[in-house]
């Protein structure tokens, strides 16, 4: 069990805004040069005025994104004692993602038995060290050559939230049973393709991203199933 949690755990850290952000090009191993665990965001005691963001950015999530917060978001460790005034961004699934959600995930997620992949699944919705803005995520790179479809390369290829790297791409909209979809402008995040639905500014350097899906990788629900041991 402790040899599965460093595992899950491991590498989630302090890095400079600039390293939100991946290139296209970088290769996956520079991606997971991070230095901590999740505990880092209990590393200092908060002052007031840090107290007072992180206790608004928590009201407002409780009131816009209620379930997310409560059966999500909230599992971090001291997460909302780590908002010091510093930029950060969140992704966060609405209402109607988290009804939608497997009864069985549900369950899962819930289990006391699995509060450190809880944890884990809840760290790939945040970024603890910038702010990554949505025309950040959807700018251009007119230094390589256009798609066959003369499609411009996005800037970055992905970020990097205290769960570990998630991929950015464009989002696609029509076409039939997978054939045929066109780009329409928007941006997806992570490999279950989340797309951003709208995004707001909160505090005094935050930003959170609602998507229409959970971000975090759908290997983690196989770390769910091997730690719910029925019956014990």
């Amino acid at each position: 069990m402790m040899i599965l949690s460093k595992l899950l755990i491991a590498a989630s850290m302090a890095l400079p805004a600039a390293q939100a952000f991946t290139s296209p090009a970088a290769p996956v191993a520079r991606l997971h040069q991070r230095e901590n665990t999740l505990t880092v965001l209990s590393a200092e005691t908060p002052t007031t005025e840090d107290a007072k963001e992180g206790q608004a950015i928590k009201e407002f999530l409780q009131e816009n994104y209620p379930l997310f917060e409560s059966t999500i978001f909230s599992k971090i460790p001291n997460v909302y004692a780590s908002l010091k005034n510093e930029p950060f961004t969140i992704f966060c699934a609405s209402d109607a993602v988290m009804v939608d959600i497997d009864q069985k995930r549900k369950l899962q997620i819930s289990d006391p038995r699995n509060v450190e992949i809880t944890e884990k699944l809840a760290s790939y919705h945040f970024i603890p060290t910038g702010k990554v803005t949505r025309e950040r995520l959807q700018r251009e790179d007119w230094t390589v050559p256009k798609t066959a479809d003369g499609v411009a390369a996005l800037s970055i290829g992905g970020v990097l939230t205290a769960g570990g790297e998630l991929r950015v791409g464009r989002s696609k909209s029509g076409g039939f049973m997978g054939f045929g979809a066109k780009e329409d402008g928007g941006v997806v995040i992570g490999n279950n393709d989340a797309k951003i639905v709208k995004s707001v500014n909160v505090g005094k350097e935050g930003i959170i991203h609602e998507v229409d899906a959970l971000v975090a990788p759908d290997l983690i629900w196989r770390y769910f199933d091997q730690l719910r041991i029925p019956g014990f």
